[in-house]
């Protein structure tokens, strides 16, 4: 089913001036990590090395790793009892169990309806979201089905990065951040240039941009620079009100969360 959407109805624009979140640091964690995935609702970690995907908890590890499927483009925790990993070499999409133990694969290049994934995230039970690159389309696909369930009109172009949660998926252009519900519905246009990336968690959404990270109130519409010391981010992740940043060699974890006054 294609939904029509009217990106000016929709759109918020913010200004150049952003308030600033100052952060609660916390004690670092020593990684050695190609890509650092995150930390879930459960405190375990997740990182890839050398094509393989890592979860630590506690004194427990697992790991999972197929090389014939590539190098592993995105892994999303969102949900730790059914982990998303995505191969775009390989067009391939993995659901892990919490042992990251293999429990379903879809292989877009052998459906009938081919589909060119650029980028894969979670959605809801047995949905999830995928940009396919031939139709320049977000699609909310039935992983049992294996058909679309809700398809949008087509973008003007690919998307930087793309995330989401339970509730909404987020794409990140070079001039603008994009809302859609889980009816594929455009719900909210901000226009903000040069994101390079971006994260979800349950009432924001941090962007990173050139000169440093950014929270976005998506019940508010408001913006904070969230101020930090200096540190080089590879990559970042937020789970509820902690950011976590990796600078090749440690994550560093802040509270978001507003002093009580």
């Amino acid at each position: 089913m294609k939904l029509l959407y009217i990106i000016a109805f929709a759109c918020c624009f913010v200004h150049k001036s952003y308030t600033q979140l100052l952060p609660n640091a916390h004690t670092g964690i020593t990684l050695d990590a190609d890509q650092f995935i995150g930390i879930d609702t459960f405190d375990a970690l997740y990182y890839t090395k050398d094509q393989i995907l890592y979860k630590k908890w506690n004194s427990q590890s697992w790991q999972y790793g197929d090389y014939s499927l590539g190098n592993i483009t995105s892994v999303h925790i969102l949900n730790p009892l059914k982990i998303i990993v995505f191969y775009a070499n390989t067009n391939t999409v993995l659901f892990l169990d919490k042992y990251l133990t293999e429990i379903d694969r879809i292989a877009f290049n052998t459906l009938s309806e081919f589909k060119n994934v650029s980028f894969v995230s979670p959605a809801n039970d047995t949905n999830f979201w995928i940009f396919d690159s031939n139709t320049q389309q977000l699609e909310l696909f039935d992983s049992v089905a294996r058909s679309t369930i809700v398809t949008t009109q087509p973008l003007p172009t690919i998307p930087i990065s793309q995330n989401s949660n339970f509730y909404y998926c987020w794409l990140a252009n070079d001039t603008q951040l994009l809302q859609f519900n889980t009816y594929g519905t455009l719900t909210n246009t901000f226009a903000i240039e040069h994101i390079k990336d971006i994260r979800v968690s349950t009432n924001h959404l941090v962007f990173q941009k050139e000169n440093g990270l950014y929270r976005l109130s998506y019940t508010t519409n408001t913006i904070e620079k969230i101020k930090l010391p200096e540190i080089t981010t590879k990559q970042f992740y937020v789970t509820n009100e902690i950011l976590y940043i990796y600078d090749r060699s440690t994550i560093h974890s802040f509270d978001l969360t507003p002093p009580k006054k």
